[in-house]
C-alpha cells in the first residue's frame, strides 16, 4: 500500500458490501465496511461499489480535495452536522464527520458534504 496520497484518496479491500457514497470504517482485520453507528470511527466515503475482497476507493475524511457525495441514511436539512452513519447529528457522543450542503428527503438519496476529520459532538 502507498504511504501517502497527494489528493487525499486511497484505496481498500473491501470486508463486506460497500456502495458509491458509504462512509467507511476499519474493521478488526483492516478491510472497510460501512458504518453502522452515528459513533462508528469514520475514516472515508466509498467513491466506488465494491463486494467483499474487492478493491475499493475511499475519499479520506478531511484530506480528499473537495466536497463529497455521501448516501444519506435517513432525512437531512441542508447546513446539518452529519454522523458517522450518514444521519443528522443528535447524540454528544455521535461522530460529525462533515455539513450537508443540500437537503436529503429520505435514506439513500445522494447528497454533496463538505467533510472533515471525524470528531466527537
Amino acid at each position: 500500500m502507498d504511504k501517502w496520497s497527494p489528493n487525499g484518496n486511497k484505496t481498500y479491500t473491501a470486508g463486506g458490501a460497500i456502495a458509491n457514497g458509504d462512509v467507511l470504517k476499519f474493521d478488526a482485520s483492516g478491510n472497510v465496511v460501512k458504518t453502522t453507528a452515528a459513533n462508528d470511527a469514520a475514516i472515508g466515503i466509498a467513491l466506488d461499489g465494491a463486494t467483499e475482497g474487492d478493491i475499493v476507493p475511499v475519499a479520506i475524511l478531511g484530506n480528499f480535495t473537495g466536497t463529497v457525495q455521501i448516501k444519506a441514511g435517513g432525512a437531512i436539512s441542508a447546513g446539518a452536522q452529519i454522523a458517522a452513519n450518514a444521519t443528522a447529528t443528535a447524540a454528544g457522543t455521535d461522530v460529525i464527520i462533515g455539513r450537508a450542503l443540500e437537503a436529503a428527503s429520505a435514506a439513500n438519496d445522494m447528497i454533496e458534504v463538505a467533510h472533515c476529520v471525524g470528531h466527537v459532538k
